[in-house]
C-alpha cells in the first residue's frame, strides 16, 4: 500500500512519513500541488493539505478526480469547518483530518480509507456474476485458478494434474511466475481444495491474499458449497468467515462510519446530538462530514425531524457484516474480494 502525503511544511512531511513507515506503509511525499500531480500515478491513497501556496488542496483534489476518480483522498486542514469539509467531499474527498494530528489519528484515518475501499467493492460486487466481474477486472492479464480451463482470456493455472490435485507449493510457484500488477486473480473450486487439504486451505488463501495485495490485484474466490456434506460445509463456512474478519476487522473497529452504521442497525432513529453522544465524538465538523457521506452514498437518510436512520442499502451492509460473523455464506455468491 503506497501513501502519498502532500504538505508544504517539511516538518509535517517528515513526521508523517516516519510514523506511517513504522506501521509498514510505503510513503511518497510532495511539498506542492504540482508535485503531487506528478506523483499520483504511484499512490493508492493520498493525504492532501488544503492550504498550500500555488495550487490549493481543493484545486489539486479536483484535478486528481479528473485523472482517477477512484483514488481515495483524505484532506488535511488547520481550519476545519462544516463548509470546508462539505466542499472537499463534493469534489470527491473520502475524509479529512485536522492539524495538529497525532500518529493514532493518522493511522485511524488510513485504516478507515482502506476499509471504505473494501466495502465499496463489496457493495458494488454483491450479487454480480464472479466470472463476468473477473473478465472486466483482468482485461486478459489476470490469473484464473481452477480444476478445468473454461476458455477465459487469462493465464490459466490448473488445480489438477492427471486427475489429482496438485501440490500447493507448485501452484504457488505458478502464481508467483505469472502474477502482474493492477489486475485480478480468480480462484475457483475452493471447496475442492478444502476437501483435499483441509486447514492448509486457509494458509493458502491467506498467502494468496497477501501476494494479491502486494501486486495491487483484486482477488475473487468462489466455492460450490452445495457439493459438500454438512460437516465440510460448516467447516468451510467457518473458514470463510474467519478470513473475511481477518481482512476487515481492524478497520471496522476504528472506522467512524462503521460505528454509525452499527449504531443505527437497531432500527431506531437518532438525532445528530444523540449520535455524537453514543459514539463519543466531539468533532462536529467531522461527524457532519461522515453523516453527509453516508447520506450521499444512500446508506442513511433523515426523516422530517432530521433524525438519521439506515436505508435498505445501509441495512444490507449492516446485515452483510452480521452474516460474516454468523457464517451465513450462500451458494454461488462471490465469497470475498480484497486489494
Amino acid at each position: 500500500m503506497k501513501v502519498l502525503f502532500v504538505d508544504d511544511d517539511a516538518g509535517i512531511l517528515e513526521a508523517a512519513k516516519t510514523a506511517l513507515e513504522l506501521y509498514g506503509y510505503e510513503v511518497i511525499t510532495a511539498s506542492s500541488g504540482e508535485e503531487c500531480l506528478r506523483k499520483i500515478g504511484d499512490a493508492d491513497i493520498v493525504f492532501l493539505d488544503i492550504k498550500m501556496p500555488g495550487m490549493n488542496g481543493i484545486e489539486v483534489l479536483k484535478e486528481i478526480k479528473k485523472r482517477n476518480e477512484e483514488l481515495p483522498v483524505i484532506m488535511i486542514t488547520a481550519y476545519a469547518t462544516v463548509d470546508t469539509a462539505i466542499e472537499a467531499m463534493k469534489e470527491g474527498a473520502l475524509d479529512y483530518i485536522r492539524k495538529p494530528f497525532d500518529v493514532e489519528e493518522l493511522r485511524s484515518s488510513l485504516l478507515a480509507a482502506i476499509e471504505d475501499i473494501k466495502f465499496k467493492k463489496l457493495k458494488d460486487m454483491y450479487g454480480e456474476d464472479a466470472i463476468e466481474k473477473f473478465k472486466k477486472l483482468s482485461k486478459g492479464k489476470g490469473i484464473y485458478i481452477a480444476r478445468q480451463n473454461m476458455g477465459i482470456n487469462a493465464t490459466f493455472i490448473p488445480l489438477e494434474e492427471d486427475l489429482k490435485i496438485r501440490d500447493i507449493d507448485e501452484i504457488k510457484k505458478d502464481i508467483e511466475g505469472n502474477i502482474k500488477k493492477n489486475t485480478a486473480i480468480f480462484l475457483s473450486d475452493v471447496e475442492y481444495i478444502f476437501k483435499e487439504y483441509g486447514e492448509k486451505t486457509k494458509e493458502f488463501i491467506e498467502w494468496l491474499n497477501k501476494i494479491a495485495t502486494s501486486y495491487n490485484c483484486q482477488l475473487i474466490m468462489t466455492a460450490k458449497i452445495g457439493k459438500l456434506d454438512e460437516k465440510h460445509k460448516m467447516e468451510l463456512q467457518d473458514m470463510i468467515a474467519d478470513i473475511h474478519l481477518s481482512i476487515l476487522t481492524d478497520s471496522i473497529s476504528s472506522h467512524l462510519r462503521r460505528k454509525i452504521i452499527q449504531l443505527l442497525s437497531n432500527g431506531e432513529k437518532y438525532s445528530f446530538t444523540r449520535i455524537a453522544q453514543e459514539i463519543k465524538i466531539r468533532d462536529n465538523p467531522k461527524l457532519s462530514f461522515h453523516l453527509k457521506k453516508l447520506k450521499d452514498d444512500g446508506v442513511i437518510a433523515q426523516d422530517e425531524e432530521k433524525r438519521y436512520y439506515l436505508t435498505p442499502l445501509g441495512k444490507e451492509i449492516s446485515d452483510f457484516i452480521e452474516d460474516i460473523k454468523k457464517n451465513k455464506i450462500g451458494k454461488g455468491r462471490i465469497l470475498w474480494l480484497t486489494d
